[in-house]
């Protein structure tokens, strides 16, 4: 199973940068890597001075760009066209029907979420194939990364609980269809398209369990000193936590260099930011790295900023593999779920079930966690706060 490493953080801290970086520095220890990037900004090859021709001339394909190392950035246009057509020509003669420019509905055809459902679908190919040993992706800044690891299991609920619903209900809407007018019938989809769908969602499987395997996934968090950033940062990470996915390392990024003159009131407030960092994320392991007199751009300047990262050590190695919940039984025959959720009070969390689901929202996210078969049956006790971890209690 090759190694995956998520690289994440607020937009503009260098998570491309890291990503990068990590990337290099894993070929450069000898294992096949490829950095895939499915921020749609596509500053990946920039990193690595490509300029456009990553990306418009490999359509959304890996390029090896050095001895181990490949890079991909995604081209949800082109993959769509190449692998579904059905569901794309779907949605733009929906967008077409409804009054749209041609050109404009197949833009708009390309709905919020496809690029997640692509790289989901290149990274479980890439694990299948077992093509690379290390695979870094750069995700797109927090929330799109938090939609991105939370898209696998919408698609799995999806998969068994609507699709053959929703099939079933378009054939018997589709005489009706045809009797009121043909376009009418037009806006349902054909077989086609649920076949397509069919295919596309086993493709996915196993995607899940793979992004919640500590020994397989983890993610690395990119910050700033700075409070702002600091506070978005705990944030992803009590949500990648509540995703089931460890992080095993925290970065402080563009750290200004202590001295007297105008950035001297600002260095020793980044001190005091890196200070609290280091306390908020023990135990992950928190790296520090300066702001560089020069722009990272192209190969030389990564392997300068790659060195200050991760010096001898293996990026692939995990700094930390402890998974981020788990179910233990007690000896009087009750289950109790621990998930890590720090930087959250009990208040901000609600809870629910749903046949075998247990539905925790934080917010605007929410995650589905499938209860185990021994556990459906229990009713949930009760559920509490103990040292920044939600313990849910289930009984008889």
């Amino acid at each position: 199973m090759p190694r995956i490493i998520l690289v994440s953080g607020k937009g503009g801290v260098g998570k491309t940068t890291v990503a990068a970086a990590t990337g290099w520095a894993a070929a450069k220890k000898g294992h096949r890597t490829l950095v895939l990037s499915f921020d749609l900004a596509h500053s990946l090859s920039d990193s690595f001075d490509q300029g456009e021709q990553l990306f418009q001339q490999h359509k959304g394909l890996p390029k090896r760009v050095a001895e181990n190392l490949d890079l991909q950035e995604i081209d949800v246009q082109e993959e769509m066209e190449r692998n579904w057509k059905d569901i794309y020509r779907y949605s733009a003669a929906l967008m077409t029907g409804g009054g749209l420019d041609e050109v404009v509905a197949e833009e708009v055809a390309i709905m919020p979420g496809m690029e997640d459902m692509v790289a989901l679908l290149h990274l479980n190919r890439y694990v299948t194939e077992k093509r690379y040993d290390v695979i870094v992706l750069d995700c797109p800044p927090t929330s799109e990364a938090l939609r991105f690891v939370s898209f696998s299991t919408t698609l799995d609920w999806y998969a068994r609980k609507r699709l053959k619903m929703d099939q079933t209900l378009v054939k018997l809407l589709r005489p009706m269809a045809s009797v009121l007018s043909e376009s009418a019938k037009s806006y349902l989809p054909d077989d086609a398209y649920f076949t397509a769908l069919q295919r596309l969602f086993e493709r996915m499987g196993g995607i899940d369990q793979m992004l919640r395997d500590p020994k397989v996934t983890s993610v690395r968090l990119v910050t700033n000193p700075e409070k702002m950033v600091v506070r978005e940062t705990q944030r992803a990470f009590m949500y990648f936590c509540m995703y089931g996915i460890t992080t095993d390392s925290v970065v402080i990024n563009r750290l200004l260099p202590q001295g007297e003159g105008y950035f001297a009131q600002w260095a020793q407030a980044q001190q005091a930011q890196s200070h609290d960092i280091k306390e908020y994320f023990s135990p992950v392991p928190v790296s520090s790295l300066p702001l560089l007199s020069n722009e990272v751009v192209g190969v030389a300047q990564l392997e300068k900023f790659s060195q200050l990262l991760y010096a001898e050590r293996d990026p692939a190695d995990f700094f930390i593999d402890a998974p981020s919940y788990g179910f233990t039984k007690k000896p009087s025959g009750d289950y109790q779920l621990e998930l890590q959720m720090p930087f959250v009070s009990k208040e901000q969390i609600d809870l629910s079930r749903k046949n075998e689901d247990l539905v925790i929202r934080v917010g605007t996210f929410k995650r589905n966690v499938l209860l185990p078969r021994a556990i459906i049956p229990l009713r949930t006790e009760g559920a509490s706060m103990e040292n920044g971890r939600l313990v849910v209690r289930f009984a008889k």
